[in-house]
């Protein structure tokens, strides 16, 4: 018996070999102790960095942390909680290895595993699970620093395997795996696949509901179901700690609703409530990245829209590269040139990628072949849930779907970037070709049937070359709008004196696109030279066709050779094991040779050079870090980037700025009509700004000047101008003294009933100064309305007036406000969420509760094997 299960296991061990012998050679610099650069790793340690200041110095992590948008819940970015046991089997299924090994490993080991529980041979499973993990969208998420995002996809197969488990009766160690393995997707924290993977998991659900219902087990049925609901339940609130607070912050996050505010002369698209604010993102937000319909073709093309931002080369022998050597250009400087405009490939209808979402041809083309081929119940739900997210994958560009799955799918519109709704062909489109190719070893005597189903194939995929020859034949290859281009140049013909003005007017007027952007740099670029534009802008266009047509002969190799070993296999003139180890070969070099395009080795970093890097720090900033007050802000303009999209400046200091894609929902409406465009420096001066960073104009370095206009931590104001609504609220904003006076809700006027009178000796001061507690001491002789320059959420913000709990309200749209008694009094505000105070306790107990689950099944399963 022991040489019998030891010669099961040969196939499994083979498996983890081989992922771990690709992982390391595909990362190969960080087995030499490189760290990989991740632009968006960057930027949540960038988030983050005050929490870990603060857990170095107090031993814990924050629950609110000061460094973004004038302060924010820790939640979602580097919160601490109760000791869960997601943490070590997080780092034990990935085997401790560095990254990115670790989430290639991962997506491989799951995916693996999926296939062995639907009985899939071991080198059929390997081979797709390779292709799951290596598809391009993996890459190029991992090389950003979407490590949560990887992590979550990684987990998927697992927990589907799980559902199987019990779908196929065996219960007990079903609903183990299915815990376990939900804890884990659910614990790293990326609710969008999670989502997705819900989405998946009741399809398939479906599909075997009514296989059941065909067989008569009905009741087989019910106990199923029910199984693996209370096992998913229970891996769910292991992380309860985490989505009690998210859930709790997404009512007052910009995902809980956006202020609409109502614009001259234009009607709002939006459905908004009666306070003006959408039910969650505006579609214009959440649809931003939508797939062009077209676009969709990079899943067996991966050029069709040219390669992305970080894929795309153009080489001497580019038409971009010819056109301008026939200009005068030496060969250098015209490659040189054209390779600095490799990213204008890219035409799709996105506002920019870093890359296609491409699946492989080989995988494409044996997933339709496993559905023409396929008897298996699988293949009609892995078709339905493919079809729909592709749609889903459109978003704007499909808008009757679209737009009613945001308004009716539950919690579908606290999302966006549709594209990511792709990774469900990413993990499907493997799975069903490994289920055709396993069919058809099994089955290989079925010839007749096989011809049958490869002809279809061909037939299928002569129609999906077809389109792109279409596209290839008829498309202008072009991506801009050709209104704008002509009040370009009529704009540039004017020679008008406010040409400034009127360019921006014209960036009001129409969206700019990449070709449009692209064409009028290279106008002002070469001094109004049109035609040299216009030129290269062609030649562009041409590069662009060549790609596409390159691409099509690419996926045609592939495709017909995966036909041939197939027809070979067939047709016995190959060994089925040799034709189908030569497909499998086919798959993998095609799925690496484009993931490589996105992780070169250039992408790493020695790590003593990493910081200095990411985060280089300016004499300003040393000069900030110098003023030991223990609480005030900063107001970076001189980054080259947008204040509130980059999060650089909270790596060293509390900003009024950041990134966060679910800040605060008021403050992001105070960013959108106070602070981005024309910035309003009274509300500047509320929010406690002490410094203001600049580009100094002589030395173009970024300087520090100290804002003589703040109004400090808190303050008393002579009087309240009370406003009916938020649109009232912040119109209010445009034109007011915040020193001497408070905008304040008509809603809150019965916390002020008792009045108040300005006295001018009175005083208000920060005593202490935490993250989620600070301590004020009051001195009046009236009653007296304070404002406080932090912001207002009352998702777990207490205040007390000697110990005593007491109501607050909000000011300024953002701030809060208070009624203070006369006389000396000691002030309170502590950061007290109910959610995360239940969640800890929930997580608690199911922590330990999925333990004694995994702990049994893992008892039994040996008990049971023995016996055996």
């Amino acid at each position: 018996m022991k040489n019998a299960w030891l010669k099961r296991m040969i196939p499994h061990v083979i498996a983890v070999g081989i992922f771990l012998i690709v992982s390391a050679v595909f990362c190969k610099p960080a087995l030499q102790g490189k760290v990989l650069q991740q632009s968006d790793i960057a930027g949540w340690q960038g988030m983050a960095q005050n929490a870990f200041d603060y857990q170095a110095k107090n031993g814990h992590a924050p629950l609110w942390i000061t460094s973004m948008f004038g302060g924010m819940p820790n939640y979602t970015i580097a919160m601490g909680g109760p000791w869960t046991p997601t943490g070590f089997f997080n780092n034990m299924m990935q085997l401790w290895l560095p990254k990115p090994m670790n989430f290639f490993f991962l997506a491989c080991i799951c995916f693996y595993i999926f296939t062995q529980v639907l009985r899939i041979r071991s080198w059929i499973g390997i081979g797709t699970s390779l292709a799951f993990a290596y598809a391009s969208f993996s890459v190029i998420i991992i090389h950003a620093g979407h490590d949560t995002q990887m992590m979550a996809l990684a987990y998927c197969p697992a927990v589907l395997a799980g559902i199987t488990l019990i779908y196929q009766g065996r219960f007990l160690l079903g609903a183990a795996l299915t815990a376990f393995f939900t804890m884990l997707n659910i614990g790293v924290n990326h609710q969008q696949i999670s989502y997705y993977l819900l989405m998946v998991a009741a399809f398939m659900s479906i599909g075997y509901l009514v296989n059941w219902i065909k067989e008569g087990k009905l009741g087989h049925a019910t106990k199923s179901v029910g199984i693996a609901l209370l096992a998913g339940t229970i891996g769910v609130l292991v992380s309860a700690v985490n989505l009690f607070t998210t859930y709790d912050y997404a009512k007052y996050s910009k995902r809980g609703g956006q202020l609409i505010m109502p614009t001259a002369g234009q009607a709002s698209t939006e459905k908004t409530n009666k306070d003006g604010k959408t039910k969650g993102l505006t579609k214009e937000y959440a649809f931003q990245w939508s797939y062009g319909k077209a676009e969709t073709y990079t899943l067996m093309f991966p050029g069709v829209m040219g390669y992305g931002a970080r894929g795309s080369e153009l080489d001497g022998n580019s038409h971009v590269a010819k056109f301008l050597e026939e200009q005068g250009q030496p060969s250098e400087q015209a490659l040189q040139f054209a390779q600095n405009f490799s990213s204008a490939l890219y035409w799709g209808d996105q506002p920019f990628t870093e890359g296609p979402v491409y699946l492989g041809a080989v995988i494409c083309f044996l997933f339709l072949f496993g559905l023409f081929y396929a008897k298996s119940h699988h293949r009609w739900w892995i078709l339905a849930v493919s079809i729909l997210a592709i749609f889903m994958s459109w978003g704007k560009y499909l808008p009757g779907l679209n737009d009613f799955l945001f308004d009716y799918l539950p919690l579908y519109n606290k999302f966006r970037v549709p594209t990511m709704t792709l990774v469900i062909p990413q993990l499907l489109f493997p799975l069903m070709a490994a289920i055709g190719l396993d069919e058809w070893m099994e089955r290989r005597k079925d010839q007749g049937t096989a011809m049958q189903a490869l002809k279809a194939t061909g037939i299928a995929t002569a129609i999906l070359f077809a389109g792109a020859a279409w596209m290839y034949m008829s498309s202008d290859f072009k991506n801009e709008n050709s209104q704008r281009t002509a009040a370009f140049n009529e704009l540039m013909n004017s020679k008008a004196a406010d040409m400034q003005v009127r360019y921006a007017q014209l960036n009001n007027q129409f969206q700019p696109k990449p070709d449009n952007q692209l064409y009028e740099n290279l106008v002002f670029q070469t001094q109004g030279n049109v035609d040299i534009a216009k030129g290269i802008v062609s030649a562009l266009r041409k590069d662009r066709q060549s790609l596409l047509g390159a691409n099509m002969l690419r996926a045609g190799v592939f495709i017909l050779l995966t036909a041939l070993l197939l027809w070979l296999g067939i047709k016995q003139k190959l060994e089925d094991r040799w034709a189908l180890l030569g497909i499998l070969l086919l798959s993998f070099i095609d799925i690496m040779s484009i993931a490589k395009k996105y992780l070169p080795e250039d992408s790493y970093v020695e790590p003593d050079q990493y910081e200095t890097v990411t985060f280089p720090k300016s004499a300003a900033d040393e000069q900030i870090l110098r003023d030991k007050e223990p609480n005030f802000r900063v107001f970076n303009t001189a980054t080259g980037r947008d204040p509130f999209q980059e999060s650089r400046t909270s790596y060293y200091h509390n900003s009024i700025g950041g990134y966060n894609p679910a800040k605060i929902g008021i403050y992001d409406d105070l960013i959108t009509y106070q602070l981005s465009n024309n910035t309003n420096p009274a509300v500047v001066n509320m929010l406690n700004t002490k410094y203001v960073i600049q580009t100094d104009p002589q030395t173009n370095a970024p300087v520090a000047l100290q804002n003589p206009g703040r109004l400090g931590h808190a303050w008393f104001v002579k009087g309240i101008q009370f406003v009916n609504g938020p649109a009232a609220e912040m119109t209010a904003l445009n034109q007011f003294n915040p020193k001497d006076t408070a905008v304040v809700d008509e809603s809150y006027k019965a916390q002020v009933a008792g009045g108040f009178q300005f006295d001018s000796t009175a005083s208000i001061v920060l005593k202490t100064f935490d993250n989620d507690a600070l301590q004020y001491e009051s001195n009046a002789s009236k009653p007296q309305v304070a404002i406080f320059s932090e912001i207002y959420y009352p998702g777990g913000w207490n205040a007390y007036i000697d110990g005593k709990k007491v109501d607050y309200f909000k000011a300024n749209y953002v701030l809060r406000g208070m009624l203070v008694p006369a006389g000396k009094h000691q002030i309170d505000f502590k950061f007290e969420p109910e959610s995360f105070i239940w969640g800890s306790r929930i997580s608690t107990i199911f922590s330990y509760l999925l333990l004694l689950l995994l702990a049994v099944a893992l008892g039994w399963t040996i008990r049971t094997q023995r016996n055996k």
